[in-house]
């Protein structure tokens, strides 16, 4: 399990563009402001944001985790661009297993 330092790096360390989880779209433009993650959908051109504390906190808490967990504890429409981060961070397999 990483620590919240590293899974800040990673973050930071986001790639330009990756991909959902269905691969119908993609996520970049990333902005870390303090524990905000600021980004954008990009093929409908939306800017979306995140609490970055709240993703690990979901990530140290469970060992499962998808769109449905992720609504759950959030109550906010960044289920499915959550999922794609942490899949890109290499936090959970794409079935949600936490790694």
């Amino acid at each position: 399990m990483l620590t919240k330092n590293e899974f800040y790096q990673k973050i930071k360390a986001l790639p330009k563009r990756i991909p959902s989880k269905t691969g119908r779209g993609s996520y970049g433009e990333w902005e870390l402001v303090d524990n905000i993650l600021n980004f954008t959908r990009l093929e409908k051109d939306t800017r979306w944001n995140l609490d970055v504390d709240v993703l690990y906190d979901l990530y140290r808490k469970n060992k499962f985790i998808n769109t449905i967990v992720i609504k759950a504890a959030t109550n906010r429409k960044v289920n499915s661009p959550s999922v794609a981060i942490l899949m890109a961070i290499e936090c959970i397999d794409s079935k949600g297993n936490r790694l």
